[in-house]
């Protein structure tokens, strides 16, 4: 643990209560983040600019030459999960694969001495589409149309790869300013991509029915966790409900869970645009609508057509794709304080100007995380200050005065007698003995010290580190108690449409209702399903509570009787026996006339 000067911005180990520098307080401050100030590859870690589930993302600069970089480093506790840690470094083998000029570039990636996984990403200055949406407040075809286009153009390359985005809304397109011009589309964060190899297989580890991505913006194949079906016309519906969010200011299927969001997507259509927005294009309209299309042999087939159909349908209305100039002072481009962002790169406060500010041309400070920094000649509360009465100081001298100097020969006739050779040689050694004795007391005093010091300076780092660890373990702990007592979502899909659920767990949880449906459970726990529907045969299944996911039952219908050719020949001779039985007399007293029965 450490601490930062706020002023200064030194750091220092964490018993150090007051700057060496300015003097300023520290003991009120808590302990900063450890990677601030660290060295990642050529960069220095600056400030987080954001922080998610999986990890967080920080700003890095170059202490030579002043440019920035955005890094992404994975939370400590899931480094030795091999799962999350391929995940994680999944958008970095996407994006590279890809390579296109409308997508993020990743520009290393690697894992530190202490296991900290992390990747270094080019640095956005702009604002996500997100930053753009107001609700109920449509955005203009001349402005969406253009960014559209290159949305387009970025999955067509990563379709073109074998690489399905699987998570695309706005707050994953950034627009930035590139040659002059504004609106300059990168698309961003690959972590959950689909990539295939060449024969079309999955190269990922997702399982059947895990739910990936964001719900608003899922497909229905995504949203009923048929991951074998997801590809790139799962991110043409993915678009397709952003082209109508910024078509109309609202989502085509708005909820207050993911499971109303759900049977939006499995099963109703969304409101025509132009019931919501009258001054839609009718063109533009018919173009979002065959996006959400439920099957997907329904909706575009590429990345490519859907970029002709808006191109053809721009060029109808009178509308260039060209990017507008870039102008500081458009609203559009201008920071929107408070609103988090699920990306990188996103604008952050600039560094201050002028005297006394660090940048590329000031003399940069480095300092590490538990290192204690000072600068000769500052003052130290650690030091002692200097004793006045300390060797070579005369007694009864006042500090800083100079003693007076002692007249080199007395006055006349006060000449001492002088001494003989024996007791000069006597004198000597005895003050020479005398100065080893004291050289020897303050060696050994000093060496005492020394050694109190080192011994105090041990324990001291011993109990920091003690109390890191522990506060590390308190902090595991805590997550972990409080993963397990976070209830899990379910989401229940069925095939066919409404069949009747009954969902039971431990201790007495029960759950019924008609498919699609949703509800929480407690973590880590077995919950039983069971599946009826007329015409069907029933179907039941159990799934453990470790993760949200989809619940997807298939019921097959009820088979229909086949007779075998001696069955329909014995049903045929029955039949047969019992209309010549019909046709028999009627008895007489209950006695069968057999002549007549034979007749």
């Amino acid at each position: 643990m450490s601490r930062t000067c706020p002023d200064c911005r030194n750091t220092y180990d964490d018993d150090v209560l007051h700057c060496p520098e300015d003097g300023r307080g520290l003991g009120d401050l808590a302990p900063v983040d450890e990677l601030i100030g660290r060295t990642i590859g050529s960069y220095r870690v600056e400030k987080q600019l954001g922080k998610g589930g999986m990890g967080a993302v920080y700003l890095g600069l170059h202490p030579g030459i002043g440019s920035k970089v955005a890094i992404k480093f994975l939370h400590p506790q899931y480094a030795h999960d091999d799962k999350i840690v391929d995940r994680f470094f999944n958008e970095a083998r996407a994006v590279n694969v890809i390579g296109h000029d409308n997508i993020l570039k990743i520009l290393d990636l690697n894992v530190t001495e202490d296991n900290r996984h992390y990747f270094v990403m080019e640095y956005l200055q702009g604002r996500a589409v997100q930053n753009l949406l107001k609700h109920n407040v449509a955005i203009p075809l001349e402005v969406a149309g253009p960014i559209l286009v290159q949305i387009c153009e970025a999955l067509e390359a990563a379709h073109g790869k074998g690489i399905v985005h699987r998570d695309l809304k706005p707050d994953n397109v950034y627009l930035i300013s590139m040659k002059g011009k504004k609106n300059f589309v990168k698309v961003v964060d690959f972590g959950i991509a689909r990539v295939t190899d060449e024969a079309g297989e999955s190269t990922g580890k997702t399982q059947t029915g895990m739910v990936m991505g964001t719900p608003a913006y899922m497909s229905p194949e995504q949203g009923s966790g048929q991951t074998d079906k997801i590809d790139g016309r799962s991110d043409i519906y993915s678009l397709g409900c952003m082209m109508y969010q910024m078509a109309a200011g609202r989502l085509p299927f708005p909820g207050a869970n993911f499971g109303e969001v759900l049977i939006g997507h499995l099963q109703q259509r969304p409101p025509p645009l132009r019931e919501l927005k009258p001054e839609t294009p009718e063109a533009y309209e018919a173009i979002v609508l065959k996006c959400l299309e439920k099957k997907q042999e329904d909706r575009f087939q590429s990345m490519d057509e859907l970029k002709m159909a808006l191109e053809g349908c721009m060029e109808q209305l009178g509308i260039t794709r060209d990017l507008p100039p870039d102008d500081e002072t458009d609203p559009e481009l201008q920071a929107v304080d408070g609103r988090p962002h699920s990306s990188p790169g996103q604008r952050t406060p600039g560094r201050p100007t002028g005297p006394g500010a660090s940048g590329p041309g000031s003399k940069a400070r480095v300092s590490h995380p538990g290192a204690r920094v000072s600068k000769p000649g500052a003052s130290n509360p650690n030091v002692r200050a200097a004793n006045p009465g300390a060797r070579g100081a005369a007694p009864g001298a006042r500090p800083g005065t100079r003693p007076e100097r002692p007249p080199t020969r007395p006055p006349e006739g006060t000449m001492p007698p002088q001494p003989g050779h024996g007791g000069l040689y006597a004198g000597i050694g005895a003050a020479v003995l005398i100065g080893v004795v004291a050289v020897s007391f303050f060696m050994v005093r000093n060496a005492n010290q020394r050694v109190d010091v080192t011994a105090r300076d041990a324990a001291t780092r011993a109990a920091h580190l003690a109390a890191s660890q522990a506060a590390t373990a308190t902090a595991q702990q805590a997550t972990q108690a409080e993963e397990d007592s976070t209830p899990i979502f379910l989401s229940v899909v069925s095939e066919p449409l409404e069949a009747d659920v009954v969902a039971t767990w431990k201790d007495g949880g029960e759950h019924k209702g008609r498919a699609p449906l949703s509800f929480e459970v407690p973590h880590n726990t077995k919950v039983h399903f069971e599946f009826t529907k007329a015409g069907f045969t029933g179907y039941s299944m159990d799934v453990i509570s470790d993760q949200a996911q989809t619940v997807h039952a298939v019921l097959k219908p009820v088979p229909v009787a086949t007779e075998t050719p001696t069955e329909k020949k014995q049903r045929h001779g029955k039949k047969n026996g019992e209309e010549k039985k019909a046709d028999a007399p009627p008895s007489k007293d209950g006695v069968i006339d057999l002549d007549d029965a034979l007749k």
